[in-house]
């Protein structure tokens, strides 16, 4: 299981692959934050949650999975 990595640096990370993902706070419920991104077929949304100021192994391959990035996006990180 992938190691849980710095919110900062996970959202940093994101943004530096994929410019198209846009970060909404106000979104989300909760202590949540929503990625979204719009694609030629509508639009793709993740929520992350934010309370803990990590993001766990299962929410970064979620991301992965679901906005297309490459296997290894997070493992430079660790």
């Amino acid at each position: 299981m992938a190691k849980p990595i710095k919110l900062r640096e996970f959202l940093k990370r994101v943004k530096d692959l994929d410019p198209g993902i846009e970060v909404f706070v106000n979104r989300g419920k909760g202590s949540h934050l929503m990625l979204c991104k719009t694609t030629h077929s509508g639009k793709v949304s993740f929520p992350v949650p934010t309370s803990t100021g990590e993001v766990a192994g299962p929410y970064q391959k979620a991301v992965i999975r679901r906005f297309g990035l490459p296997e290894d996006a997070f493992k430079k990180l660790r």
